[in-house]
């Protein structure tokens, strides 16, 4: 089945114009990967052959977001950290930033499809609770 998006539609919304920087394949890669989870998610009564512009929207957004992680997955490898005198200096601040761009982008992108989606898990990772004694501890 076709994707929803389109590489163009990927590029324009993220700004991302430089080919090179970001190659035609990875930009691919990453809206196959997104259309993957929205098809997973997508209830089967809305029709795919010609999605809801929210939809393709969505699906924008999430591939933005692989797309992001994956920029940022380079960045960390081609990082060179140095350590003078206990100090460490190191490019983190444009990985850091890669990667809260990609976890607003997915967060927007969940969003705009949730009208679209099958009632699923929770997305949430972990949650906090309460403490208890643990071995008779009070």
């Amino acid at each position: 089945m076709a994707n929803f998006g389109g590489e163009s539609g990927v590029r324009a919304k993220f700004q991302l114009n430089d080919s090179t920087l970001v190659p035609s394949a990875l930009v691919v890669s990453s809206i196959d990967d997104a259309h993957v989870e929205v098809l997973r998610l997508l209830d089967p009564v809305y029709d795919v052959g010609s999605p809801d512009d929210a939809v393709v929207l969505g699906e924008t957004m999430l591939a933005g977001a692989h797309l992001l992680r994956s920029l940022a997955s380079d960045e960390g490898f081609r990082q060179r950290h140095l350590q003078v005198g206990g100090q460490r200096v190191g490019g983190d601040v444009r990985l850091d930033g890669l990667l809260a761009l990609a976890q607003g982008a997915e967060e927007r992108a969940w969003l705009t499809l949730e009208p679209f989606t099958l009632a699923s898990a929770s997305r949430e990772v972990a949650a906090a609770m309460l403490s208890t004694p643990v071995l008779g501890e009070d």
